[in-house]
């Protein structure tokens, strides 16, 4: 099995939020910048570009929640009265 066999996990949006914002602490945080000339290490590179590839797969299921909830009100029948 290889580390980018993908895989269908429940989350809560609320565990989402948690793995984002330590995701991006850990590279706010993250010690892995050269003294001279200020650069960033390859390795730490590639490492940033798997977290904005994790960003982009939890926020968009959380947004695609969201639009197919605000879908599902949309085909809600109008009330004729309200209570």
């Amino acid at each position: 099995m290889s580390v980018n066999t993908p895989h269908k996990v429940t989350l809560t949006e609320g565990q989402i939020g948690i793995i984002l914002c330590s995701l991006e602490d850990s590279i706010n945080k993250s010690k892995h910048i050269r003294s001279e000339g200020n650069q960033i290490l390859q390795p730490f590179d590639e490492y940033c570009e798997s977290v904005d590839t994790i960003f982009e797969v939890l926020e968009g299921a959380v947004d695609r929640y969201y639009e197919k909830i605000e879908k599902a009100q949309k085909k809600q029948p109008q009330p004729l009265w309200e209570d």
